[in-house]
C-alpha cells in the first residue's frame, strides 16, 4: 500500500510515465483548460498588477518575474505583452520553474522573441542557486492543486490515512493497518465524526517554503491564483479529470490528471509563522473586477466587434459565479510594505 500523496507523485510526476511529463494536458486536444487559455485578459490582468506591484516595491535596477507550473507559456506571453509598454522603466529578468520537458519545449516556442530574457529551472531548488540578489515577483496559477495531499479518515475515535492498495487484482482505496498521529487545526479539534475526511498538503508547505526563502533573501511578492477554499474543514477534494470531464481517480492512471482543492489558510498561516504578509483571500471574481477586466471585455469588444460573443464567453467563465469566478480564489504574500491592488483595500 501507498499514501495518496505517494500515489499522486507517481502518476503526475513520473519521469518517464507521469501525466504531465509525457501528455497533453491543456486545450481542446487535452483534459483541461486554464484560464491563461480562455482568453488574453486573464494573462494581461496579472501583467498590469505585476507593473503595479513594482511601482509599489523598493525601487531597483532589474526586477525578477517567476512563474511556477507555466503550462505551454500563454500566461507568460500575456503577461510580457501586457508589460511591454513600461518597458522602459525596468528590466526584466523571466524564470520560468517547470519539471516536464515537453512543456518546456513549448513555452520555448511561445515565448521565442523573448530569447535571452528567459531562464528555465526544474525545480525551485535550481532557481534559488542561479537567480541574483533583485527583488522577486513569483506567479502561481494552478501550481498548489496539482501538489500531492494526504488524507485522514475518522473512524472509531481514531484517524487512519487512507492509502491506495490492489485488491483483487485492481488498484483503490483502503485504509491503513494503524491508527495515524494527525495534527488538526485547533478549530477542527474535537468536531470529527466518523467518516469525516481530512486532507493536508506537506508539499505545498515544502514549496511555499522555497518561495518564502526567496522572498526574504531578495524581498518581493507572490501571487497565488487556485482553486479552493479559506477555512479549515472536513472534506475530500481529491479529483481526476480528463477530456474535460470528471474521471475515476483509479483509472488510466498516468494519463489524466489529479488534483484537490489548495487550502488557502495553510498557506496564509505558513507565510505568516515565517513574518511574510499576506493579504485577505478574495475570489477570482472579485481580484479581476478590481482590476477592471470588465473594462477589457468592452475594449476588446470595440476593436473586434464580430467576436463580442466569444469575448463575453470568456469573460464569464473567468468571473462567473457558477464558472471560475467563486471557485477560484487569489492569495498575495509579500515581504515589503504595499499594499496590493485587486484586494479590496484600496
Amino acid at each position: 500500500m501507498i499514501g495518496i500523496s505517494d500515489f499522486m507523485q507517481i502518476c503526475l510526476s513520473h519521469p518517464s510515465e507521469g501525466y504531465y511529463i509525457k501528455s497533453e494536458v491543456f486545450g481542446k486536444d487535452g483534459d483541461f483548460t486554464t484560464a491563461p487559455e480562455i482568453s488574453q485578459m486573464f494573462g494581461e490582468i496579472i501583467g498590469l498588477w505585476l507593473v503595479d506591484a513594482i511601482d509599489k516595491m523598493p525601487a531597483s535596477d532589474d526586477y525578477n518575474i517567476i512563474e511556477l507550473g507555466p503550462g505551454r507559456g500563454t500566461l507568460m506571453a500575456d503577461i510580457l505583452r501586457s508589460m511591454a509598454k513600461f518597458k522602459s522603466k525596468y528590466k526584466l529578468n523571466i524564470h520560468m520553474v517547470e519539471l516536464s520537458p515537453k512543456l518546456v519545449q513549448m513555452q520555448r516556442e511561445k515565448l521565442a522573441s523573448f530569447e535571452g530574457q528567459i531562464t528555465w529551472h526544474e525545480n525551485l531548488d535550481g532557481l534559488k542557486t542561479s537567480i541574483n540578489s533583485s527583488p522577486c515577483l513569483f506567479v502561481a496559477n494552478e501550481f498548489f492543486d496539482a501538489l500531492p495531499i494526504s488524507q485522514y479518515e475518522f473512524l472509531d475515535g481514531a484517524w487512519y490515512e487512507r492509502m491506495v492498495g490492489v485488491k483483487d487484482g485492481k488498484i483503490g482505496p483502503t485504509l491503513s493497518m494503524q491508527a495515524a498521529k494527525v495534527a488538526l487545526p485547533n478549530i477542527l479539534k474535537d468536531r470529527a465524526v466518523d467518516g469525516a475526511i481530512f486532507e493536508q498538503s506537506p508539499a505545498s508547505l515544502f514549496y511555499l517554503g522555497k518561495i518564502i526563502e526567496v522572498l526574504k533573501r531578495n524581498g518581493g511578492v507572490a501571487l497565488i491564483i487556485d482553486y479552493g477554499h479559506d477555512g479549515h474543514g472536513f472534506g475530500d477534494s481529491l479529483q481526476a479529470v480528463k477530456a474535460h470531464k470528471y474521471a475515476k481517480i483509479f483509472k488510466n492512471l498516468g494519463k489524466q490528471d489529479i488534483t484537490a482543492h489548495v487550502n488557502f489558510t495553510s498557506l496564509k498561516e505558513a507565510a505568516n509563522a515565517q513574518n511574510i504578509m499576506a493579504s485577505t483571500v478574495v475570489s477570482q471574481a472579485e481580484f479581476l473586477g478590481d482590476l477592471a477586466i470588465g473594462l477589457r471585455a468592452q475594449m476588446l469588444i470595440s476593436k473586434n466587434p464580430e467576436q463580442e460573443m466569444q469575448i463575453a464567453q470568456a469573460l464569464n467563465r473567468l468571473i462567473g459565479e457558477d464558472e471560475m469566478g467563486n471557485l477560484f480564489k487569489v492569495l498575495c504574500l509579500h515581504n515589503c510594505e504595499f499594499t496590493p491592488v485587486g484586494f479590496g483595500l484600496e
